[in-house]
């Protein structure tokens, strides 16, 4: 008689009969999980962007795309598809939150340097903006104007100055350092200066080598004395503070009285103003999307009378006329950048009247119009590193000597 036949069994076989109701496996649950969350994760970004879903307001410095409207013809289908994707790119659904937690993982890593904006991580909370976007070696000395370049720049000076003096007022070049060039020691190391001149420093020598007429105020040696007393560039921004304008400013007086005979203008006492301090996140901050985190003592010097402001938040391009005390003061036009604003309220008051015009651009025609007894440029460091402006047609005609 053949020996019976007998089944092993199994793990599944014991305890279970074949009839028995089916569970659910472990593993099956985690995979419709999973199917779940991703499904989920694609839609959400749709969803977020048609209902604006985003707790992070956007710090951005530049005007975001804007939705397409409907395509009329042909040539509009054709780029509705690359329009709708920066729109998209733009404001898909939690796009601030998510650049906001890689931007604090970046800065509680540790980084020297933040790598989608290029703002320096210096010491003791210092953020310091580079002079040149697309590498460091302009912070660093490394990248010295070529002879072709400072012939440019002392060419263009010259010009404006001779354009000036020919239509009987004298011209002033003033420029702020940046940040870097006057507080080094809260740059990191790996950034410290290699060369042995800065492009500022190259310009100040071609001038001087050349006995150049243009009138140029380097201000770092006054910064630097100034700085003992008060703290004079925001630590998370990239300007100057009141305290640097006014820092500042008597030496731009002394420019101004050294060129104009029998002129003799006084600084306004640090009486006039009032100390204050409030609790403000710089640019670069804002640029890091670390405002929450970068607050920082944001001093203010306040005049106790109050000079009107220079600029119009629609537009602040447009020329603006402000008037002083004393009419017989002398008259001022100043081509300028954003430093002036924590400069303005200094110099404003010592002149009868002051033409202040943010551009880099000296508009020849705009000037003689306005019948300035002076002409001041103010232009910060870094423009260095940007082409040379180029001037309206009557300003670019003057022949240097």
């Amino acid at each position: 008689m053949p020996p019976e036949l007998t089944i092993a069994q199994t793990p599944l076989s014991q305890g279970h009969s074949s009839d028995s109701p089916s569970r659910p496996r472990p593993l099956g649950r985690a995979r419709l999980i999973t199917a779940f969350f991703f499904v989920f994760a694609l839609f959400v970004p749709l969803i977020g962007t048609a209902l604006r879903w985003d707790p992070v307001a956007s710090q951005e410095n530049r005007i975001l795309a804007r939705i397409p409207t409907v395509p009329q013809n042909f040539k509009q289908v054709q780029r509705f598809a690359d329009l709708f994707l920066a729109f998209y790119r733009d404001h898909f659904g939690f796009r601030n939150t998510l650049i906001r937690g890689l931007t604090l993982a970046r800065f509680h890593g540790g980084l020297a340097l933040d790598q989608n904006t290029n703002i320096i991580i210096g010491k003791y909370g210092w953020l310091f903006f580079p002079s040149h976007v697309p590498d460091m070696e302009a912070d660093r000395n490394l990248d010295p104007f070529t002879p072709a370049e400072l012939d440019a720049w002392q060419r263009m000076l010259e010009q404006r100055n001779k354009f000036c003096e020919d239509h009987g007022f004298p011209f002033i070049a003033v420029i702020p350092p940046d940040k870097q060039s006057v507080y080094m020691e809260f740059v990191p190391e790996e950034f410290s200066r290699l060369g042995p001149k800065s492009r500022l420093d190259q310009l100040i020598d071609r001038l001087h080598e050349t006995h150049s007429p243009v009138h140029l105020v380097d201000l770092r040696a006054a910064l630097i004395e100034a700085k003992k007393y008060h703290r004079l560039y925001f630590k998370t921004d990239t300007h100057w503070n009141d305290y640097g304008g006014f820092a500042s400013y008597p030496v731009i007086l002394a420019a101004v009285n050294s060129i104009l005979p029998g002129v003799k203008l006084v600084p306004q006492p640090a009486s006039d103003f009032i100390p204050r301090s409030t609790t403000h996140s710089g640019d670069l901050a804002r640029y890091m999307n670390l405002y929450y985190e970068y607050n920082e003592d944001w001093p203010q010097l306040v005049r106790r009378t109050p000079f009107p402001p220079i600029v119009t938040p629609e537009n602040p391009y447009i020329p603006m006329t402000t008037y002083g005390t004393d009419p017989k003061a002398p008259a001022l036009y100043m081509i300028h950048d954003s430093y002036t604003l924590y400069l303005y309220q200094f110099l404003g008051p010592n002149f009868s009247r002051t033409c202040w015009q943010w551009t880099t651009i000296l508009n020849g025609p705009l000037v003689v119009a306005f019948k300035p007894n002076v002409v001041i440029d103010e232009f910060l460091e870094r423009t260095m590193y940007l082409p040379v402006p180029e001037d309206t047609a009557d300003v670019r005609a003057e022949q240097p000597r």
